[in-house]
C-alpha cells in the first residue's frame, strides 16, 4: 500500500475504494474494496451545513429512533446534516477500537485511515459523543455500542476529557496526600 499524503483526496479512478452494504455491527456499513494505507483520506463526510440550532430544531430525524441521526458536529456552531445531501460516509459505523478517524479541516470533515486497512474490512471510527449531562447507565443505554471489541465501552458516548486545570488540581491533591503520608511515617520513625 502506498500513500500520497500531499493529495487531500484519493485520485479519482474507475476502481471504487469503498462500498456500502449490510453490516454485522449495525444496519448498513462501509467496507474497503481495496487495501487502504494509514493516513489516506478515504472519503469526505458530506451533507448540508447547518447551525447547531437548526440541528436541534430538526431533531430527531426519525421519532421512533431519536438517537440515530446523520449529524456530524464541525464546531460549536455548525453541524453537517448528511440526511440532506449526504454520501456513503454517513453509513460508517462506530467502533471503540476504530480503523479510521475524522479530521475537521475548515468546513470539511475528512475520514482518514488510522491504520492500514485491508480489502474487505468494515470502516469505522469512534463517534465519541459528548453530552452535557452526567453519564448514567440509563443514558449509556440510549446510545448503545455494538462494535464487539474486547475494549468496548458499551456506549457511543465518550467521557469528557478533564481540563488541564482539573488534571493539575487532582495531581496536586495526590502529591499533598503523599507528602502527608511521608511526614506521618517520618514522625513514627523519629519516635522509634
Amino acid at each position: 500500500m502506498t500513500s500520497d499524503k500531499s493529495k487531500p483526496f484519493p485520485a479519482k479512478t474507475s476502481t471504487r475504494r469503498i462500498q456500502v452494504r449490510t453490516s454485522g455491527v449495525h444496519g448498513k456499513g462501509v467496507f474497503a474494496l481495496q487495501d487502504i494505507a494509514k493516513g489516506d483520506v478515504i472519503i469526505e463526510y458530506k451533507g448540508e451545513i447547518i447551525s447547531a440550532q437548526e440541528a436541534e430544531d430538526r431533531h430527531p430525524h426519525n421519532p421512533s429512533d431519536p438517537h440515530h441521526t446523520f449529524y456530524f458536529q464541525i464546531d460549536d456552531d455548525r453541524v453537517i446534516d448528511a440526511l440532506h445531501g449526504g454520501n456513503s460516509a454517513r453509513w460508517i459505523n462506530h467502533s471503540c477500537v476504530p480503523n479510521c478517524k475524522p479530521s475537521v479541516e475548515e468546513d470539511r470533515v475528512l475520514i482518514k485511515a488510522k491504520k492500514d486497512i485491508s480489502a474487505g474490512e468494515e470502516l469505522n471510527y469512534d463517534y465519541g459523543l459528548i453530552i452535557d449531562e452526567p453519564i448514567t447507565s440509563k443514558l449509556m443505554a440510549q446510545y448503545p455500542c455494538w462494535c464487539g471489541s474486547p475494549k468496548c465501552r458499551k456506549t457511543l458516548l465518550a467521557v469528557k476529557p478533564l481540563s488541564q486545570k482539573k488534571r493539575n488540581k487532582d495531581k496536586a491533591k495526590k502529591i499533598r496526600h503523599t507528602i502527608s503520608k511521608l511526614k506521618d511515617k517520618l514522625k513514627r520513625l523519629e519516635k522509634a
